[in-house]
């Protein structure tokens, strides 16, 4: 046990602090490359029973969507998404990282003190990150819309040109106070359960480090942090979908309105696709990261030992 914190302590010594919000915006863009269609059937599936409208199953919504805009409507927003993922998911793990580092001692594995770093990761990154955030939604939602409400933006630089010019430069904090509530329980949920999963496995399952742990770990946070942070995402959704003016001008009075006009439970509304869509980026994300992590770690040691050769044959020579 003492040997493998060690050992942790010296591999996250080796990374350094730039490296680890490299690796992070990295492991978000390439998880997301996967999981970017089943984000946009989740959105369509919050905002299917808006105004009094019937909720549609996951097959349902999926050939509606196929149907009427074509397969390639499921991929509406990814450069949003990666942009998001560039700029979100950095920040995010890198503060992670660092405000663990600040936190605890090397080695050291504390659940609360994870959470503590989680939340102020998920708060530092989702607000530097939110025009991208309100750009990603809006492009999702377009195809939803009348043709004459229709914004067409034609990517994610075009609608963060465009959001500031015809509706104001606070446009992009719309949403924002959800979208800070989100983040601070997903990475209070998700890193942190991620980070403490992985040391429980170890200890009480006598799980070895691997892609094994990682799926096990991984699958834990995702479901964890769904079921925590889904209100918030519905509530953020609709709050960034809207117009100025709009009813949904707070978080509180957003949800509200979703239990009062549909009902408690709607606040989980599209459990099954958000927890696909969660789960399957949280194992994606954090499977890539550890690979990621393993192959820089490797290049590290490589340049080493070619470095000591060099320098033992320069050595040698004189």
């Amino acid at each position: 046990q003492i040997n493998n914190k060690a050992k942790m302590a010296e591999e996250k010594k080796k990374l350094g602090k730039a490296s680890q919000f490299i690796i992070g915006g990295l492991s978000g863009m390439s998880g997301w490359m996967v999981i970017h269609p089943i984000d946009v059937m989740k959105v369509r599936m919050q905002l299917s029973t808006e105004g009094g409208g019937k909720p549609m199953g996951n097959l349902q919504m999926l050939r509606q969507v196929c149907s009427s805009e074509g397969p390639l409507a499921l991929y509406n927003g990814l450069s949003a998404g990666l942009l998001r993922q560039a700029t979100y998911a950095t920040f995010r793990i890198g503060f992670y990282e660092t405000f663990r580092s600040l936190l605890m001692k090397e080695g050291e594995e504390v659940l609360w003190k994870n959470a503590i770093a989680g939340i102020g990761a998920g708060a530092c990154g989702s607000f530097l990150a939110n025009p991208v955030e309100v750009s990603l939604v809006r492009m999702q939602a377009d195809g939803k819309l009348p043709p004459e409400q229709k914004r067409n933006y034609k990517h994610v630089f075009d609608a963060l040109v465009r959001i500031p010019r015809e509706e104001g430069f606070m446009t992009y904090l719309r949403g924002v106070t959800p979208t800070v509530g989100r983040a601070m329980v997903v990475n209070c949920t998700q890193l942190a359960t991620y980070s403490q999963s992985k040391h429980w496995y170890k200890m009480y399952l006598k799980m070895k480090e691997g892609m094994l742990l990682h799926f096990a770990a991984s699958l834990t946070a995702g479901f964890v942090y769904s079921v925590a942070s889904l209100p918030l995402d519905n509530a953020k959704t609709r709050m960034q979908k809207s117009e100025k003016g709009s009813e949904y001008s707070s978080l509180l009075r957003t949800l509200s309105l979703i239990i009062k006009r549909e009902g408690f439970l709607k606040m989980w509304n599209g459990f099954g696709m958000y927890f696909a869509r969660c789960g399957g980026h949280t194992i994606c994300m954090f499977i890539i990261m550890e690979q990621y992590r393993k192959l820089y770690l490797n290049f590290l040691s490589r340049r080493q030992q070619i470095y000591f050769y060099y320098s033992f044959k320069c050595a040698q020579f004189f």
